[in-house]
């Protein structure tokens, strides 16, 4: 399980290090894979986790980079793209930011170590999340940021034993899915419109 919640991390502190849209992108269903995981190995078998864990797999692991990736095929992208400023601060209040939220999370779960790592995992991702959002005008970064910042959310509800009702479940896989599509429609539009981009300046395809 340690693992997993490792791998989590890197989803969402590697693409910091690169200045690569794609990294950007694949660490948002990486992100899902790895929810999708630890339901898994967290919860009970039933049919009710069996359809989370799926909604995981496909929608945010597979669907999620599809949509995204379709939707910025023909837009120019800067060749400086990051998700922080390149900057010795940026990256100290960052790691800053991890390691605050796993002293949070072990505080909050003194007695259970892989709750913990859970909670001080899902927290990183939302404070991470933050920092990005807070910092970046880019769309896409937003974009990428106001996902991790969900599936941060999502990782602190897998924190409960039970899977959600069904009724729930279906109401907040469909706001997710109206979300995605939503950012996907104005993606293009917004990135183009934001930068300006022309056919003189150096742009990654």
């Amino acid at each position: 399980m340690t693992n997993i919640y490792i791998a989590f991390v890197a989803a969402f502190l590697l693409p910091l290090l690169f200045h690569s849209w794609r990294v950007a992108v694949i660490s948002l269903g990486v992100q899902g894979v790895l929810m999708g995981l630890i339901l898994i190995y967290t919860h009970e078998r039933s049919a009710s986790m069996a359809l989370e864990a799926l909604n995981l797999f496909v929608v945010r692991g597979l669907v999620v980079p599809w949509v995204l990736f379709r939707a910025m095929k023909n837009v120019p992208m800067p060749s400086d793209f990051t998700l922080i400023r390149k900057s010795v601060l940026q990256w100290l209040i960052a790691f800053t930011l991890v390691g605050l939220a796993f002293a949070f999370g072990w505080k909050m779960s003194l007695k259970n170590p892989i709750e913990a790592i859970q909670l001080g995992t899902a927290t990183a991702a939302i404070l991470l999340s933050m920092h990005v959002l807070a910092n970046q005008s880019h769309p896409l970064a937003q974009v990428v940021g106001l996902l991790t910042f969900e599936g941060g959310i999502t990782l602190i509800e897998l924190l409960s034993p039970h899977a959600m009702p069904l009724s729930a479940f279906v109401g907040v896989s469909l706001v997710f899915v109206i979300l995605v599509l939503t950012c996907a429609h104005y993606l293009p539009l917004l990135a183009i419109s934001a930068h300006g981009v022309n056919a003189e300046d150096e742009v990654f395809l």
